[in-house]
């Protein structure tokens, strides 16, 4: 049984809080972030800037999300993103109000009752373990054709004169399925051109592939880089030069 379902037995019976709560708790969840997750200054941990939220009565609030599907569909559209364990992003936000799956759902914690789930977690030796991107994410050359992506996303940057270099691998996370990750060595605006990408690859993307970026310029975008050769190297050669 999955999160949104435990969630509407919680709201049914008040006697399923409880589990719901404690399963919440362990679970990942994901947050959107105004710029991609660096790793912190000799720590393990991600430094987040979370995108907080404002509603109609004009109060703010922190989304979080039980699924990736669940976070576009709210979005509508790319957004950096980052998943953490649940009880962890509970710790980093529990001076603010919190709202699980808004537009969909929802839950909403405040700050105060996040503060007790986070004395009940301590009392009961519940450890906030963080997804911790650094360790858990591995990349690798693609195990499959990707000429398409390769092809249109060349053509795609033959437009931008702000690109040098384009390099695709396939991401890891855990036990998750392989996933697209482009690295894009660049300057200027990453999330305009990233946005603009995405469009252009809407039409030779399958349903099932998951696209996902990074400028060169990060740290994890040169680890990712290294495992592969370019697929795109911006054409400096001039009119005039033969």
């Amino acid at each position: 049984m999955n999160l949104e379902e435990l969630l509407q037995e919680a709201i049914a019976d008040n006697t399923k809080r409880s589990i719901f709560l404690q399963t919440l708790i362990r679970s990942d969840i994901f947050v959107m972030c105004r710029k991609p997750a660096e790793s912190e200054k000799n720590s393990k941990r991600a430094k987040l800037e979370l995108i907080t939220v404002r509603n109609a009565q004009g109060a703010v609030f922190i989304p979080f999300f039980t699924s990736y599907r669940i976070m576009s569909m709210f979005a509508n559209r790319y957004v950096e993103c980052y998943k953490l364990n649940c009880l962890r992003f509970f710790e980093l936000v529990q001076n603010m109000s919190a709202v699980m799956n808004p537009n969909y759902d929802s839950r909403e914690f405040h700050s105060a009752e996040l503060k007790a789930i986070l004395n009940i977690a301590r009392s009961l030796h519940i450890k906030a373990i963080s997804y911790n991107e650094l360790e858990n994410i591995r990349y690798r050359e693609p195990q499959k054709s990707l000429y398409q992506i390769k092809q249109y996303a060349s053509k795609f940057f033959t437009t931008q004169p702000n690109v040098e270099r384009a390099f695709l691998v396939e991401m890891i996370k855990g036990s998750e399925k392989p996933q697209i990750l482009i690295v894009v060595d660049m300057m200027g605006n990453t999330r305009k051109l990233f946005v603009g990408l995405v469009r252009y690859l809407y039409k030779v993307k399958k349903s099932n592939e998951r696209l996902f970026f990074l400028s060169y310029e990060q740290e994890l975008g040169k680890r990712a880089a290294s495992q592969v050769e370019p697929f795109y190297i911006r054409n400096t050669k001039r009119y005039f030069q033969k």
